[in-house]
């Protein structure tokens, strides 16, 4: 579900969508986690990485999710990791640097 933004009509061809109305004078804290979830990852780039390149955006991207998904789990931090390592390709100095 979402707001009734005009941008999520072209999701109905592959998803189910429901759109819900939102009033910000009704619900002034609606979209509170959203903007909670920016910030945090904003934070985690400046303050991981000291800025950012365009080209690794989704490299840190998605490293702010897997740590975010798994914050709850620290006893399989380690594990988890580990089998995500093992199970990707390697990437090269050269791919980074291209």
């Amino acid at each position: 579900s979402s707001d009734a933004h005009r941008s999520y009509h072209a999701l109905a061809k592959e998803y189910n969508h429901q759109p819900i109305r939102f009033n910000v004078k009704d619900n002034p804290d609606h979209l509170k986690w959203l903007h909670t979830m920016i910030s945090n990852a904003k934070a985690f780039i400046a303050g991981t990485f000291h800025g950012l390149d365009s080209k690794h955006l989704q490299s840190y991207l998605n490293e702010f999710c897997f740590r975010t998904n798994r914050r709850q789990f620290e006893g399989q931090m380690f594990n988890r990791l580990l089998a995500a390592c093992v199970s990707t390709d390697t990437v090269t100095y050269g791919d980074l640097t291209e």
